[in-house]
């Protein structure tokens, strides 16, 4: 009888226990809105930093109490003021007054309480908020001011604490806001115009690069054209004034300052323009399948799609040698090849990622494989 009225009282120990725990389980929070959480002083903190000779710079920040274990995103600001007022996106949107931003928030996302920044990412935020100029970057130490902004997304937004210490900024160069390049000619009637792709990267609000654009594109025989930085007349520009370079064998030749194409093919065509320089280059039409299904990460020649013969044709993949998530590009030099990846969606359109919408995965299956007209922009997989 004793043993089990002990049984007993074990049990009934053993449920409250359990009961005691579920109030602390993550699909049961107590849910708490902190008002900050603290970030911490960097080691170099105490010292003087050069952003002309500093790599990259690592902070941390404790991760704020929700009650539970928040899946929460955590971007950088800076300041040169400390102020924390006035956002230079809002600034750079045009919706407040030109130069009264006093604060940047750096556009990269972080999922964990720790951050790494590049000696550029600083200085161009320093930068842009302080409205310097290459002839008026200081060559003396300014007080840098930062803080983490950290979002539960849906929820609340909490600050950290602000962080002070000192650096010698560095002038970066900002690529100018050509965000577009279209192309028209005798095979458009002068009159339509093609939209180029951009090379991820490269047209973006931060990006310190030379915008440049791409297009898998088939010319005819003397076909003749030009290009602009909008769907239309303006800033135009052909042979005169644009360095090219053919490495496609596209006989390339000055017609009347139209660019003319003296051999029909397909081409990728690379466009860069930085508003002062513009190169043209016409590469070979090399399309690669990338990942699990081709079987690797490289840019092989057993990756590669055959190559149509007329306008009209499709580029076609080797067979997917496993099912799985389906990954493409074509690859310029100079640049990561996920930076010209591509997919056929779920309409059938041929979707780029330069475009700046994160395509959403597409499943293919072994044996079949994936065809792409690039003349009218559709693919499919069969």
């Amino acid at each position: 009888m004793k043993k089990i009225i002990k049984s007993s009282v074990m049990l009934f120990a053993g449920i409250c226990a359990l009961a005691a725990c579920s109030d602390d389980r993550d699909d049961n929070p107590t849910i708490k809105q902190p008002d900050t959480f603290s970030m911490q002083t960097p080691s170099f903190g105490g010292s003087q930093l050069n952003l002309k000779d500093t790599a990259n710079l690592a902070f941390t920040w404790d991760k704020p109490d929700f009650g539970y274990r928040a899946k929460v995103d955590y971007t950088i600001e800076v300041s040169h003021t400390g102020n924390f007022t006035t956002s230079y996106a809002d600034e750079d949107a045009g919706t407040v007054a030109a130069g009264s931003a006093d604060y940047k928030e750096i556009q990269t996302v972080y999922v964990t309480n720790a951050a790494q920044l590049t000696n550029f990412d600083l200085a161009l935020a320093l930068q842009q908020v302080a409205h310097w100029k290459e002839s008026t970057i200081p060559t003396t130490a300014q007080a840098v001011y930062m803080r983490v902004k950290a979002v539960l997304p849906g929820i609340d937004t909490v600050y950290s604490n602000t962080i002070q210490f000192a650096a010698i900024p560095t002038y970066v160069k900002v690529a100018p806001k050509i965000n577009s390049c279209y192309l028209t000619g005798s095979g458009y009637g002068w009159s339509k115009w093609k939209n180029l792709t951009p090379v991820k990267g490269t047209v973006e609000l931060d990006a310190t690069g030379t915008p440049t654009f791409w297009a898998v594109i088939y010319f005819a025989a003397d076909e003749q054209f030009k290009c602009a930085p909008q769907a239309a007349w303006g800033n135009d520009f052909g042979y005169a004034g644009t360095t090219i370079t053919d490495n496609a064998g596209a006989n390339v030749s000055d017609e009347g300052g139209n660019i003319k194409v003296g051999t029909a093919g397909w081409y990728v065509l690379v466009v860069s323009n930085d508003g002062e320089k513009r190169t043209i280059s016409f590469e070979q039409p090399k399309v690669y399948l990338q990942g699990p299904t081709i079987g690797n990460w490289d840019c092989k020649p057993e990756n590669l799609f055959t190559v149509p013969t007329t306008a009209s044709g499709n580029f076609v993949s080797p067979a997917f040698v496993a099912s799985d998530v389906v990954r493409m590009c074509v690859k310029l030099n100079g640049f990561d090849w996920w930076r010209t990846e591509f997919v056929v969606d779920a309409n059938g359109a041929i979707s780029y990622r330069g475009n700046g919408v994160e395509q959403k995965p597409v499943a293919v299956t072994a044996g079949k494989r994936c065809y792409l007209n690039f003349s009218t922009g559709k693919g499919e997989y069969k």
